[in-house]
């Protein structure tokens, strides 16, 4: 399976992504060994990836970025955020491309481990993924940025070099010779021998000057021809991701795209997920093998706890059920040890036991410090202390129990969150074992017209709008509403103005949602408020004269006349995926509006979770649904401010 990009898929992608220059850099962001950058194009936003030693293209698999901005992050940001693209370019035929940015060159090394490298107009290095020293080079600060050696460039080489080199070594097979002598890698001198019709274990000594001016003519046309971007399965499973038709791949599995970066970022974006599926399992069975143990540990506990309790309760119960006995050998040993001292009654005891005394032989040990002696009574050990009443030291029995109770209760207590916990690493290890390959994506598009505003479908059908800002607002009202919609605003200042779509022939139903919208997406949210008041009204109502001596800014409106007023509206969404005109989208809208369209959905209300918190929690379970979701994306759908989850359905 193929894991880094060859020399010609760079060709081919660099010559692809020419309509990315003049794009303005947004943001940039760096998680290990590759980078993102935010571009702004003339076809919207798009995410251009650089990872050292395997890839280069245009992602829609977004990795969630690091809280904490790395020091190379943050020194990318600094030089290159705000500028334009110049020039995106392969460095001769080498796994090498370079982006110019104004002044600041990015430099990714795509060989082997790989780099990442930014240096100014003089050549001289800013920043590094990584600081490395090599025979030839150095890649540090403030040093001069140079190239690794320069190899043969198989896109520029005359037919007299090309035969000078083939001929240097004339004993190497013909695949071997162009793949070390030109630089393009086995499988592509594999395709050309392939299509200039020889068989590639060929000793070059057997091909005649006629015969080399097919391989070379076979060479030009495989790196010039057309770009048919495609994916090679084998037994189901991806092999490889090529920018043209490959003659050594005829007859297996393929699935074609329309660019080449698609087809990359499809390819290399599954081997992330399927890595980082694999990473996080063995992260799972590890914390699994940990719990396990700690389980067992907590086992022998729990039957040590529970031996001991048992045991001084069963003793303390044994001293009760021979009350008489025990108080007659307290009071003899008593006795005893008064008058005849403690090393005289171990002397007595002995002798009674030699000679088959019955009380003699019960003892088993005397302890003259403690004052007590440790008799034998139905094959358990009982320590009476003389100096205690039977009912004290049957006490003495029973308040150890109690203490082994209250450990034992507590190891359980542990033992069942250990278990608890076991359950849940065990269900998500299942999880992950039952999660599909294939992360589904909602592709990125040319925007419909409505996308501009926020909107939903109600569980009626009709389509609702409402501004994001002053400008969508002034639009959405002035262009879009028509006299057969409904226009309907929230009681509270700056709140969004809303129409509903031919909505005179909508039901209460639709109306109510729409003034929920109305309350929800206004700064009622972000004040942590549960309900407010909203109206509709019709289209003639709705002006932009101001009364006399009074102006109208951008996006604001007087409404005359009648107000239909909705008191009391719950601030309450729901987030969920609905199918609308033949597209997938995800729309936060009023509960009953997106139940009316999936059986998944996230339910939100106002909540101290800050907004940042709550939209990855929302993309963790829809990425848990097979959406990939951007985090900006939701968080230009959610209301403004923080919230909190309520219900999760589906």
């Amino acid at each position: 399976m193929k894991e880094e990009m060859s020399s010609v898929d760079i060709r081919y992608v660099v010559r692809e992504l020419q309509w990315l220059v003049g794009s303005r850099v947004d943001k940039v962001y760096h998680d290990g060994d590759e980078i993102r950058i935010k571009l702004r194009t003339k076809e919207g936003r798009v995410d251009l990836i650089l990872q050292a030693g395997k890839r280069f293209h245009l992602t829609s698999y977004v990795k969630e970025a690091p809280k904490q901005p790395s020091s190379f992050t943050m020194l990318l940001r600094k030089h290159l955020s705000g500028g334009f693209i110049d020039a995106i370019e392969q460095h001769q035929f080498d796994r090498i491309v370079k982006i110019r940015v104004g002044d600041y060159t990015l430099i990714g090394e795509l060989f082997r481990r790989g780099n990442i490298v930014l240096v100014d107009s003089e050549n001289r290095i800013v920043a590094a993924l990584r600081y490395e020293e090599y025979k030839d080079r150095a890649i540090k600060p403030k040093a001069e940025y140079k190239f690794p050696p320069a190899r043969e460039n198989p896109l520029e080489v005359s037919f007299e070099r090309f035969f000078e080199l083939m001929r240097e070594n004339e004993e190497l097979e013909l695949v071997r010779a162009l793949a070390r002598k030109l630089n393009m890698g086995g499988l592509y001198a594999e395709e050309i021998s392939i299509r200039a019709g020889f068989e590639k274990t060929t000793p070059v000594k057997e091909l005649s000057d006629e015969d080399l001016k097919k391989v070379y003519e076979a060479m030009m046309g495989t790196f010039n021809d057309e770009p048919r971007p495609n994916i090679v399965y084998k037994d189901g499973n991806m092999h490889d991701v090529v920018p043209i038709e490959l003659k050594i791949y005829e007859g297996l599995e393929k699935r074609y795209f329309k660019t080449f970066s698609e087809a990359l970022d499809e390819y290399f974006g599954k081997l992330t997920i399927e890595k980082a599926k694999i990473e996080r399992t063995r992260k799972l069975e590890n914390k699994k093998r940990q719990l396990l143990a700690t389980l067992r540990k907590q086992e022998e506990m729990l039957k040590g706890f529970e031996k001991a309790m048992n045991e001084n309760q069963e003793i303390g119960d044994l001293i009760y059920a021979n009350y008489a006995l025990i108080e007659r050998l307290l009071e003899e040993f008593r006795k005893a040890t008064e008058k005849l001292g403690w090393e005289e009654f171990r002397k007595r005891i002995e002798a009674g036991k030699k000679e088959g005394n019955k009380v003699a032989l019960m003892v088993k040990s005397i302890d003259p410090r403690e004052k007590a002696v440790t008799i034998e009574l139905e094959g358990k050990k009982v320590k009476l202390y003389l100096n205690k009443s039977i009912g004290e030291n049957a006490e003495l029995y029973y308040e150890k129990a109690k203490k082994f109770r209250h450990k034992y209760e507590g190891a359980l207590k542990a033992y069942e969150d250990t278990k608890r916990k076991l359950d849940e690493v065990e269900k998500l290890i299942e999880e992950e074992m039952k999660k599909e390959l294939n992360v589904r994506k909602i592709e990125r598009r040319k925007k419909k017209w409505f996308e501009k505003f926020r909107w939903f479908v109600s569980s009626e059908g009709f389509l609702v709008l409402a501004g994001k800002d002053a400008g969508t607002n002034e639009v959405l009202i002035k262009r879009h509403m028509a006299e057969n919609d409904l226009y309907c605003h929230a009681d509270v200042y700056g709140a969004p103005h809303v129409a509903i779509k031919d909505g005179q022939k909508a039901g209460e139903k639709t109306i109510f949602e729409a003034c929920q919208f109305a309350v929800s997406m206004s700064r009622a949210w972000s004040q942590g408020l549960y309900g407010a008041d909203a109206y509709w009204a019709y289209p003639n109502q709705v002006t932009k004269q101001a009364p006399s001596g009074e102006y109208l800014g951008k996006g604001a409106f007087m409404v005359y006349g009648k107000r239909n007023w909705l008191r009391g509206l719950p601030l309450k969404l729901a987030v969920g995926v609905i199918n609308y005109e033949g597209e997938d989208y995800v729309v936060c809208a009023p509960v009953d509006a997106i139940k009316a369209h999936t059986d998944r959905y996230i339910v939100i209300r106002p909540g101290r979770l800050k907004k940042g918190e709550l939209v990855k929690k929302i993309r963790g379970i829809l990425e848990k649904w097979g959406y990939k979701v951007r985090e900006e994306d939701l968080n230009a759908i959610l209301p403004p401010g923080g919230g909190e989850i309520v219900e999760v359905v589906g």
